[in-house]
């Protein structure tokens, strides 16, 4: 048995030491790995060096005015949201639909703020937009044939230009 033992105590370190071997092999290509990766890690620093060149080739790349709207694809003639920027985006020459999407924002809130203030908006050429104030009035109800008041209340209104009555018109 004693032999046994030796024997085993024999092969324990033998075991040990290729294991350490591994281990230490193992550790030694994670650290060049570790090394590999932080040059990677540095190189996104040297940008700014191409920066111009990316400049120069966006105000190459300026994109021409389309000054035709393109067809909707809903059938009932309607445009979805990102028909309506591509198409904001294309007719004022924007490199980025972002950029038409912050205009669209821009303008609604600045007539949504107009109008509360109960200002008047000109659209040159297209009308004007305006918020009527509606008189309280006596209605009916359809169903039980009831009179009822109708309280009074703010209206946003639109009042089309004549041009845009004769072009649209015909």
């Amino acid at each position: 048995m004693a032999a046994r033992t030796a024997k085993k105590a024999a092969k324990r370190p033998a075991l040990k030491k290729s294991m350490a071997k591994k281990g230490s092999a193992k550790k030694a290509p994670a650290k060049k790995a570790a090394k590999a990766k932080a040059p990677a890690r540095k190189a996104p620093a040297k940008a700014p060096a191409k920066a111009p060149a990316r400049k120069a080739a966006a105000a190459v790349e300026k994109p021409e005015k389309s000054r035709a709207a393109m067809k909707p694809k809903n059938p009932n003639g309607s445009y979805t949201q990102g028909e309506f920027l591509e198409n904001i985006r294309a007719f004022c020459g924007l490199t980025r639909r972002s950029e038409a999407k912050e205009l669209v924002e821009d303008i609604n809130s600045l007539i949504t703020e107009t109008l509360r203030k109960g200002y008047k908006i000109p659209f040159f050429g297209l009308g004007k937009m305006y918020v009527r104030n509606t008189k309280e009035r006596m209605g009916r109800n359809p169903a039980t044939k009831e009179e009822i008041l109708i309280p009074a209340k703010k209206r946003v209104r639109f009042a089309p230009s004549k041009a845009l009555k004769d072009s649209v018109l015909g």
